[in-house]
């Protein structure tokens, strides 16, 4: 296992395998039969890894003690590598290109070993330049084996030379000083102010300066072309503004229904929702994505507690109680202090009802909010006001018994779709199914209600009336009264949730229903596809705290029309495309990319605008195109910036290479590198885009 893929460390009986350990253990316990001294769980451990950080390494140490220092060791190695600043990790990735490139371990690379490298990091040139460039490098004149080579320092300057821009240098000597091959303090900040649209204070260039350079230049506050060349590659002159990822900036103390909520469909899965595994990772995994709403579809046990499985499947089993206590209490709170919401489809018998709200009662303890809601309440409480707390989110007993919501009913589309001779859904009636009165304790804010209409909505349902609507049921709403849908979504919360035929756990796009105000899109997040990508680029604007305040013309007084779209709210957006850096090869093609860039938009249903650049024979390493793309967007508030890199192809579909998704509102204008990713969302650092951004009104 690579350290760059480790996602966390757990000790002790923390991952599926070890739950089953501790149900095997317990059984044996209660059966009089004896346990193996060597099942114990302190001196268990787990390495948890892989891109969707589902996979698991379940190790034991020989002693407690044992494990203790393997556990602190790695956290520690993990810690020491994600704190280092780009650049650094910029040069531990080049150390390991030139170990890997240096076959015979002799600490330098001859000319033949160069080329190699350089094919493998998506570059083809003639032999000549390649020579020119080596010679030039080869400072020392050393050689090896009768030949001459380049050390790891005459290699680094090599490689440096392939990577000079000459945009990037005029930019430097535009604002610094050619004489020194300096820039000065106040020559970055009239940089920024004029190039950038960004007033820096005197301290803030200095900590940039002091960031950004490594030579003696710092001292006197200067920076040289190596150190502008880092810089650019910084948060600072990211695409997507680092203060919109790493902290919470906006208002958190509207009202629940104001805000996009970060939501996860059939949490438990990590795979097909008809014979996938039911797996707690799943919900670890939500967790720690930033997802504010998880569901718990729970059945009755065998053993009379409550399990949770996608029902009459052939998923996998796993217990509430395994959920509750490795997921839910360890890491609701893991990556944001905002209230979590547990949607519960319950399935259970009244005896298990109870089972079940005792255990949420007992396991989330004070976490679990159990305050009553005011007959009076009008309008929703606020994330802020809601900060550490878990929120059930399920149907509340009015009596002995109530109706089904959509929810449900969908299920059963599902099971009926599949075995239906014809393929189509078969109507069935479900009877009304009782309620236990214990679950009136535990449900407050988020009470789950069947959707009639807007217009009953309007009239009868209280703010804290909690609708799930099927995907085709909220399109047909969004068609027919798209300004109704904004009306309902800014006093009521809205779920929206997968077709029941999606059952390979496909996604729904979310960015139209977000265009109305839905807050709660749910998404199959153990599936990597462009709506989960779309989704983790949303929920980034706000330090992936899993809550977005919802754009003005969602929550004011007065709502935009989406269906009289004005000039108020379209922007143009100028992108030139500069350069690219180390971008991806492709594995189709087995070969030195062609590599262009495409440009979209998405976001309201009229935003569908697309450019691209012109293609780049033969370069995926450092590729120039100097082209601006010009784009128009109508509602430029609820807008999704897409950028994918594409390797075009004369045989087969082009191939895509890496992405960055960025929300319009959170965009940077001026000269910027667009840090790129592949579909899961992880960075394929150092590939970079270098663009320059330009918005001005329609």
């Amino acid at each position: 296992v690579s350290l760059i893929d480790v996602a966390e460390v757990r000790e002790g009986w923390k991952t599926d395998i070890f739950n089953k350990l501790s149900d095997h253990v317990e059984k044996a316990k209660k059966a009089g039969d004896g346990v193996d001294p060597a099942l114990d769980e302190a001196r268990c451990f787990s390495i948890i890894h892989g891109n969707n950080g589902h996979e698991t390494l379940d190790l034991m140490a020989e002693t407690e003690n044992e494990r203790d220092v393997w556990t602190a060791g790695l956290k520690h190695l993990i810690e020491t590598f994600r704190s280092l600043h780009q650049d650094r990790q910029y040069d531990l990735w080049l150390r390991s290109k030139f170990a890997a490139a240096d076959k015979d371990n002799n600490g330098a690379l001859n000319i033949d070993e160069v080329v190699k490298l350089l094919y493998q990091l998506n570059l083809k040139l003639e032999n000549k330049h390649v020579k020119k460039l080596f010679n030039d490098a080869n400072t020392n004149s050393v050689k090896r084996d009768g030949r001459q080579v380049l050390d790891a320092y005459e290699f680094t300057s090599f490689y440096h030379s392939l990577l000079k821009m000459p945009m990037v240098e005029n930019l430097f000597n535009k604002y610094g000083d050619e004489k020194s091959g300096t820039m000065s303090l106040q020559q970055l900040q009239e940089l920024s102010r004029i190039e950038q649209g960004t007033e820096l204070t005197k301290e803030e260039a200095v900590a940039l300066i002091q960031d950004g350079e490594l030579s003696n230049a710092r001292n006197n506050n200067n920076l040289t072309l190596d150190g502008f060349y880092h810089l650019l590659l910084s948060d600072t002159f990211n695409v997507y503004n680092s203060v919109h990822q790493n902290t919470v900036h906006q208002d958190m103390t509207q009202p629940l229904a104001h805000y996009y909520i970060s939501s996860s469909h059939n949490t438990y899965l990590t795979g097909h929702q008809l014979a996938g595994e039911s797996s707690v990772e799943g919900y670890i995994s939500a967790l720690k994505k930033g997802c504010r709403l998880v569901e718990l579809d729970v059945w009755d046990g065998e053993d009379g507690k409550p399990i949770i499985y996608h029902g009459h499947t052939l998923t996998s089993k796993i217990t509430l109680a395994d959920v509750l206590n490795d997921a839910i209490k360890r890491y609701a709170f893991y990556s944001s202090k905002y209230p979590v919401l547990l949607s519960v489809e319950n399935h259970l018998t009244i005896p298990q009802q109870k089972i079940m709200v005792k255990q949420f009662e007992e396991i989330l303890g004070d976490s679990l909010l159990t305050a009553p809601v005011d007959d009076n309440l009008s309008i929703l409480p606020s994330p802020q006001d809601l900060l550490e707390k878990i929120i059930i989110k399920a149907k509340k007993p009015q009596g002995t018994e109530i109706e089904d919501d959509d929810e449900p009913d969908d299920e059963q589309d599902t099971i009926d779709y599949i075995d239906a001779d014809d393929g189509g859904n078969v109507s069935k009636e479900k009877p009304h199914k009782p309620l236990a009165p214990e679950l009136a304790r535990v449900v407050n804010v988020c009470e789950g209600k069947k959707f009639a209409s807007f217009a009953s909505s309007f009239t009868s349902d209280k703010c804290v009336h909690f609708p799930s609507l099927r995907e085709n049921k909220a399109e047909d709403l969004f068609e027919k009264s798209p300004g109704d849908f904004i009306k309902f979504t800014q006093r009521q919360i809205s779920k929206i949730y997968p077709h029941g035929t999606r059952t390979a756990s496909s996604n729904l796009k979310p960015y139209p229903l977000w265009s109305v105000g839905a807050q709660v899109v749910t998404l199959n997040m153990q599936t990597e596809d462009k709506p989960t990508f779309y989704n983790e680029a949303m929920f980034r604007s706000n330090g992936n705290c899993g809550y977005v305040l919802k754009p003005e013309i969602l929550r004011g007084l007065q709502p935009y029309d989406p269906t009289c779209l004005s000039s108020s709210t379209s922007k143009v957006l100028r992108v030139t495309v500069l350069s690219g850096q180390h971008l991806p090869s492709s594995e189709k093609k087995g070969d030195v990319v062609d590599p262009y860039i495409q440009v979209k938009v998405r976001g309201h249903p009229h935003d569908k605008q697309k450019q691209r650049t012109k293609t780049i024979k033969n370069n995926g390493f450092n590729p120039v195109w100097d082209e601006t793309l010009e784009l128009r967007i109508k509602v430029a508030p609820l807008a999704l910036v897409y950028f994918s890199v594409r390797d075009e192809s004369a045989l087969a579909r082009d191939a895509v290479l890496a992405l960055a998704c960025i929300p319009f509102s959170s965009l940077q204008q001026g000269y910027r590198h667009v840090h790129l990713t592949d579909i899961t969302g992880k960075f394929l650092a150092p590939s970079a885009l270098f663009v320059k951004i330009a918005i001005s009104d329609s």
